[in-house]
Order: C-alpha cells, then structure tokens, then sequence
C-alpha cells in the first residue's frame, strides 16, 4: 500500500479522534504552534467519557482547557514545560512537570 492510500484511511473528524481515546489513555500532542487545538477541544466536550487520560504536551500555548480545576480525574497533565496555561495545574498538584532539555 503507498503512503497515500494509508493516510487517506487514516483521516478523521477531530470528534471521531477524540472518540477513539479510551480513559487511561496517553495522548501524546505536538507542541507550540503545532498543537492539535481541534482534538483536545473536543477531547475537552466529552470530558465526561474519559477517566486518568494523561496529556504529555511539551510546550503548550493555547489556553489548556484540560488542565482546569474541573477537570481533574478526567485528565491529568505531563507538561514538558510548564507555560501559563499549565502553570497553575503543576503548582497546585493537578498536573505533572517532567524537566528536560530542548
């Protein structure tokens, strides 16, 4: 099969991404301006379907709905970098900061 038949098969909604996510899950999201914003707000809408899935997002710039106080036990967050949108979840134990070099 060439790549191209591959990824058209592979092709989704963002709702039908965020329905293949099952609790207990990580989810590993691209950082910066490469943040899959679609995805993770609809992984943020149906919050209620999800238990302990875990978001390692590096850099995060968006506005990280999932790491909201309400949010907690639907989501927890590794964050690569703990930027203003996660910042407050790592300092009140909500989220986890993991170090490392860029």
């Amino acid at each position: 099969m060439d790549w191209k038949t591959w990824y058209q098969e592979h092709c989704c909604s963002a709702e039908e991404a965020a329905r293949r996510i099952q609790s207990g899950d990580r989810v590993v999201v691209a950082h910066a301006t490469g943040e899959p914003s679609y995805i993770l707000d609809a992984m943020v809408a149906n919050a209620d379907q999800y238990e302990n899935v875990e978001i390692v997002h590096m850099l995060a710039l968006g506005p990280c709905k999932y790491t909201k106080p309400e949010m907690a036990g639907h989501f927890w967050h590794n964050s690569l970098f703990a930027g203003p949108g996660s910042r407050d979840a790592v300092n009140e134990g909500r989220a986890d900061y993991t170090p490392n070099l860029f």
